[in-house]
């Protein structure tokens, strides 16, 4: 008996509080899901521009291809490092990880991972981003290096979706907002926010992917599918 061939996905923060609810969303809807997180061995590197080209050659050498990449991987404070509040709070170290984490790594994702996107069919690459990265809708000011970091990445989806029209016309190329979500990232920032589980917010970005156009790409999407001026 022949089973139905499994569709292929991928997700970076396959641990975080969003991304280990979407693994799990969307091996519930029968993708084959290949997961990259801090729990694998070795762990995941995303500083490491070797590293990723390394993991697209072994799917190139498998000759996989991808209906499904995720990157769900973002930062916004740590032990050593929140939010400024004003320009004197600007700290190099801070910005120069915020940078590094929230908009690099995405750039080298595209680079390697697109050109494996399957062309046959609707193809989606999804990141997560954040609503205050946009600069239209900047009315409260702080935060530099994380709006700065998230409006960056979005400058790279936008600019990525314009090249990939030309070469994979059914590739959505694309930032989610995923709302504001119960996790270590935001529990220091929730305040009177309507707060999403991580398992509400998984299943209203698989939602919105499911309904997802070419006309949407390129977009900053939050997951109600309202569009998010950058």
């Amino acid at each position: 008996m022949n089973h139905p061939k499994k569709n292929i996905a991928i997700v970076f923060g396959a641990s975080g509080s969003i991304g280990s609810n979407i693994t799990l969303q969307l091996q519930n809807k029968n993708f084959k899901v290949y997961d990259f997180s801090r729990n694998n061995n070795p762990k995941i590197d995303i500083l490491n521009e070797n590293y990723l080209k390394d993991i697209s050659n072994t799917f190139i050498k498998k000759n996989i291809k991808i209906k499904l990449f995720i990157n769900a991987i973002g930062f916004l404070h740590d032990e050593k490092y929140s939010p400024e509040k004003k320009i004197q709070d600007i700290n190099f170290k801070y910005m120069k990880k915020s940078f590094e984490i929230n908009t690099i790594p995405t750039a080298l994702m595209i680079k390697y991972f697109v050109p494996l996107m399957a062309k046959d069919e609707k193809s989606i690459f999804a990141t997560i981003s954040a609503k205050v990265g946009s600069i239209s809708d900047n009315f409260l000011g702080g935060w530099y290096s994380y709006r700065a970091s998230k409006a960056a990445l979005n400058q790279i989806i936008k600019t990525a979706s314009i090249e990939q029209k030309r070469i994979n016309k059914k590739l959505i190329i694309v930032s989610i907002h995923p709302g504001t979500v119960s996790s270590k990232l935001s529990k220091p920032f929730i305040g009177k926010k309507e707060v999403q589980t991580p398992e509400e917010s998984a299943k209203k970005i698989i939602n919105l992917l499911e309904n997802l156009t070419t006309q949407d790409s390129g977009l900053l999407l939050d997951y109600k599918n309202d569009i998010i001026p950058f």
